[in-house]
């Protein structure tokens, strides 16, 4: 019996990371209920999230029948059920489909293996095309085969699994405080609300006023906290005049990030300071 990984990807624009959340755990509440109703058998179900893309993987699946083509065929009933299940909770209509998503639908992708599997959806039909990192144009993917759909957006700079971005995150801000020879505070609830922000999380540092140390350490950690960056301290935890934020992207025009970064901060902390007086 042959069996290969499903696989369905749902594009949005800008999806709130609560919307992300609830809708990943649905998908992976409902999916094994409408697997086994269309008779494919399947090893494993999980589902992941961005800002941008929902993503549902059945790795091992194979029909009662044991052919590709009745696979495919039964997916193609299920994945749009599946799709239409995210349409039940809070939402609005963006076409004249009258499916209510929290954000406007922009794409489908559905495989079986190395195979597409057709079905429409909310004006939309499926297919093997997905989108690179927006902050790098969204270049144009077709994906081989449902097995390689991370590594090949991957390669489009587009981190798809919420884990492997936590623990990118906090591989790469254990390395950037390593080479400041300061501590970026690895604050867990700025990094989960960083979590579904940016599909390429990228750390950036910036440095702002020594003046503005002045004000009170607790004044200045809730106006980088609402800011969502990282205080920095040295090893005695005496506060720095820097601070690390996350942006989604890569290196190209980081001076500018950093600029805008300091900006922000400054502009907030002086008001601060300009009521204190």
């Amino acid at each position: 019996m042959v069996k290969r990984d499903a696989l369905l990807e749902l594009r949005f624009e800008n999806l709130p990371a609560a919307a992300v959340v609830s809708c990943c755990a649905r998908l992976k509440e409902l999916a094994p209920g409408l697997l086994g109703a269309a008779g494919l058998a399947y090893d494993g179900v999980e589902a992941f999230g961005t800002c941008k893309r929902l993503a549902l993987l059945a790795s091992g699946v194979s029909s009662a029948g044991g052919r590709d083509r009745a696979a495919a065929k039964s997916l193609a009933a299920v994945f749009p059920r599946l799709a239409a299940s995210l349409s039940s909770g809070p939402g609005m209509s963006w076409d004249d489909s009258g499916l209510l998503f929290p954000r406007p639908l922009r794409g489908l992708l559905a495989l079986y293996g190395d195979g597409p599997v057709a079905f429409s959806l909310g004006g939309l039909k499926s297919g093997r095309v997905t989108s690179g990192l927006d902050a790098l144009g969204a270049r144009r993917v077709s994906v081989t085969c449902a097995e390689k759909y991370f590594a090949e957006l991957a390669r489009a700079n587009v981190v798809v699994k919420q884990d492997e971005r936590l623990a990118s995150m906090r591989r790469e801000l254990a390395a950037l405080s390593k080479r400041m020879k300061l501590v970026v505070e690895p604050d867990e609830e700025l990094l989960q609300a960083h979590l579904y922000l940016a599909e390429c999380p990228v750390w950036v540092l910036s440095g702002f006023s020594q003046e503005l140390l002045s004000l009170p350490r607790e004044t200045l950690r809730r106006a980088m906290k609402e800011l969502l960056f990282f205080p920095v301290t040295d090893q005695k935890g005496a506060p720095q005049p820097y601070l690390a934020g996350l942006r989604d992207g890569v290196s190209r025009g980081q001076r500018n990030v950093e600029e805008g970064f300091r900006h922000a901060l400054e502009d907030s902390l002086r008001a601060r300071l300009a009521c204190r007086g």
